[in-house]
């Protein structure tokens, strides 16, 4: 082999571990604040599980600083990761605890596809629908197509925009209510569900691409809100982040498991779904977070005509520590 062949691999090597060194260390000091280093965050095992072949090419070719170096973004990437697969059991659900099926769409404001969609919604049969990007069109469409008397408690805020968002409910309200969390509306309901309260904070952070220092502060709202009421509680919505974010990651610290992971989906992906156009699907920003008192039983994904987000379905029951608090 000539060379200039191994010498040449060296230095492409290392060209190619600045950005994703750079990307490590924002990760183990939570920096953010930019739009370009969350986006970055975003395609985090994406850019780092290149080191592997960087790290084995190296180790053949005998460059064993470079070999050593790429071990870096991998245990990075590992340790992020692990607790996808890695997590602890969530309580189990009480005998006899009722279940509750919420069905969650963010169907996008500018949707033209909204009756197929809304048909879609409707299908899950869920107890509880949450809707973001709730415009006008689709709400239309989605009124048309429930049958009269069904979900007849609604809190809900529709206008033309992104901002619209709803929940509509078989289950009675306790409360419901829009409010404001750091700076972007939301619904705050507490459900009655067979003498149970199970309080649900419907949400839509702005993404960070638009204010990235805003974004991370309305996570940080919805986690002191989230947590700031006795009661069992599901944050569910479009987040704008992932795991590999480290506001997300602070969210869940508060207390919160990610059903999607809790079920064995934590690699799943639910944006951008825009059929025929790059990218192409690679993150999940959707979640339901879970307090402790709540066990999510099972979850699936659905896709919604006209959207760039899937939707899904989930199913919980309330825990025996959710029964005792209420006693």
């Amino acid at each position: 082999m000539p060379r200039w062949i191994p010498r040449t691999l060296n230095l492409l090597g290392w060209l190619a571990l600045v950005p994703m060194l750079g990307l490590c260390i924002t990760q183990w000091f939570g920096i953010e604040g930019r739009r370009t280093i969350t986006a970055l965050q975003a395609l985090t095992p994406w850019v780092l599980v290149w080191a592997a072949p960087i790290a084995l090419a190296a180790s053949l070719c005998r460059r064993h600083p470079l070999a050593l170096t790429a071990l870096v973004p991998l245990i990075t990437l590992l340790v992020l990761s692990a607790p996808i697969v890695l997590h602890a059991r969530p309580p189990a659900a009480a005998t006899g605890s009722p279940d509750l099926t919420v069905a969650y769409a963010n169907v996008l404001y500018s949707n033209t596809a909204n009756e197929e969609a809304a048909a879609t919604l409707l299908a899950a049969d869920a107890d509880v629908l949450v809707v973001v990007e709730f415009a006008t069109p689709f709400h239309e469409a989605l009124t048309a197509a429930v049958p009269e008397g069904d979900y007849p408690y609604r809190v809900e805020e529709i206008n033309a925009g992104s901002g619209s968002i709803g929940v509509w409910s078989r289950q009675p309200f306790v409360t419901g209510a829009i409010r404001e969390i750091g700076g972007r509306h939301s619904v705050d309901a507490i459900l009655d569900v067979d003498g149970s309260k199970v309080r649900l904070l419907a949400v839509h952070p702005y993404p960070p691409t638009h204010n990235a220092v805003g974004w991370s502060d309305q996570l940080n709202a919805i986690g002191e809100v989230a947590t700031a009421s006795p009661i069992a509680t599901m944050v569910v919505g479009d987040f704008n982040a992932s795991r590999w974010h480290p506001s997300y990651r602070a969210l869940l610290a508060r207390g919160f498991t990610d059903a999607h992971e809790v079920l064995g989906h934590g690699w799943s992906v639910s944006w951008p779904m825009d059929e025929g156009l790059l990218p192409p699907p690679f993150v999940r920003i959707d979640h339901a977070l879970l307090d402790a008192w709540l066990r999510p039983t099972a979850v699936h994904d659905m896709q919604l005509a006209g959207s760039d987000h899937k939707g899904f379905v989930l199913t919980v029951a309330l825990t025996d520590a959710a029964f005792n608090a209420a006693e």
